[in-house]
Order: C-alpha cells, then structure tokens, then sequence
C-alpha cells in the first residue's frame, strides 16, 4: 500500500511538474507570437498582425462552439422534448463543422514565417518555426479552446447556455439547412450497412454507479470542493 501511494505521490508530482513547464513555456511563446505581430506592425507589415486578430477571433468561436456541444447533449431533452436524438445527432454534425473548419483555419492565420524576439532577434529557422506553430497553436486550442470551454458548460449548462445559444444556435442552423454533413451522414450509413455495423446489447452489467454522461465525465475534471460537498450534506 505504502508502494502504491508513494507511486502515487511521485505521479502526481511529475504530472504538475511537466504540466507548469509546459504552461511556462506556453506563456513565453505567447509573448513572443504577440510581440512578433505589433513589432511587425509597427514597421509596416500588417500581415501578422491582421492574421493573429482573425485566428483569435476563430478560437473564440470555436471556444463557443465547443462548450456548447456538451450543454446541449446534457439539456437537449429540456430544450426540444418534441424533437428526436436523430436531430440532436443532425445537430451535432452541423456543429463539428466548426470544429475542423476554425482548427486548420486558425493554424493558418496564427502561422508565422519568422519570430522577432525582443533586443533584434530573429527565429528564421523552417524547422523551428513549424515546432513553435504547431506547440503555440496546439497547445492554445487544446487548453483554452476545448478542454475549458466543455468544463465549464459540464459544470453548469444551463448557464452556459444562457450565455451561448443566442448568439450561436442560428449559425449552427444554418450550416445544419445547408447540408455540409450530409455526405458524412450517407457515408456512415453505407458502410454501417456493409459491415453489419449496429449497436450490439451488452452482455454483462456491471453494478451501477450512477448515471454518467458527456456532462458529469467533463464536470469531474476539477474535483468537487470538499468544504462545498460537506455545506451541501
């Protein structure tokens, strides 16, 4: 047992070691990405500066976008009772959309063909310029573009939806009419059809746990407060 916890122990600390390098190390290129585009803006290159604004505002969307796939699985029921899980399904689809589309967008716009650094230097290197894109961007999506937003609405979807279905549901609608899915959609059933590819009963139950969704598997990625649990006893 003490084996065990102290395995445990070493784990956890690696984990927040490598997770704070990995933040610094963020940060530092943050601050590298935005002093690129003002510098270069200042000597008359609007290119960079006018890209990192786009690319922004595209992870923000995304950000939206996000959040709202897991609020909307976990109220869809409460907010449409007379519509079927084939739309919510049709929903989704229109909504994935965004995902793909805005991710290679936003690398593309937040790309830099070179980094000023402060005090006249440069990163010019190809190499080390596609290892600077990849981890900057990468790391912005994942962090703050999926993993906070689909927290956030798990912890509490209603309220993310208070905030996000005005301003967002329209242009999931619109891309859902459009139809952009729908060779998707076909393309699934055939090769469902082909492999004989159907839901199969489950065999053996394990002993229930309680019921777990998208929402409450997202939701438990920050712990529960224990002062906040023992309040709520």
């Amino acid at each position: 047992m003490t084996t065990d916890q102290g395995r445990s122990t070493v784990g956890a600390a690696w984990r927040v070691t490598f997770g704070v390098v990995l933040y610094v190390a963020w940060g530092v290129m943050t601050i590298l990405w935005t002093y690129d585009a003002i510098y270069k803006l200042a000597h008359g290159q609007a290119g960079p500066a006018i890209g990192a604004v786009a690319a922004l505002l595209l992870m923000f969307l995304l950000l939206g976008m996000e959040g709202l796939e897991v609020a909307v699985i976990d109220r869809w029921e409460q907010l449409y009772p007379e519509r079927t899980r084939h739309d919510l399904a049709a929903w989704l689809a229109a909504r994935q959309l965004f995902v793909a589309l805005i991710a290679v967008s936003a690398t593309m716009l937040a790309e830099r063909d070179s980094i000023t650094i402060p005090f006249d230097g440069k990163i010019t290197n190809a190499v080390t310029l596609k290892v600077f894109n990849l981890v900057w961007v990468g790391l912005t999506l994942l962090w703050f573009m999926q993993i906070f937003p689909k927290n956030m609405a798990a912890t509490n979807p209603d309220r993310y939806l208070k905030v996000a279905r005005g301003p967002l549901f329209p242009v999931v609608d619109v891309v859902k009419v459009i139809g952009i899915s729908w060779p998707a959609e076909k393309t699934a059933k055939v090769v469902q059809s082909l492999l004989d590819w159907h839901p199969e009963p489950t065999l053996e139950r394990a002993p229930s746990r309680g019921e777990v969704s998208l929402a409450t598997g997202w939701a438990a990625l920050t712990p529960e407060d224990p002062a906040t649990r023992s309040a709520g006893s």
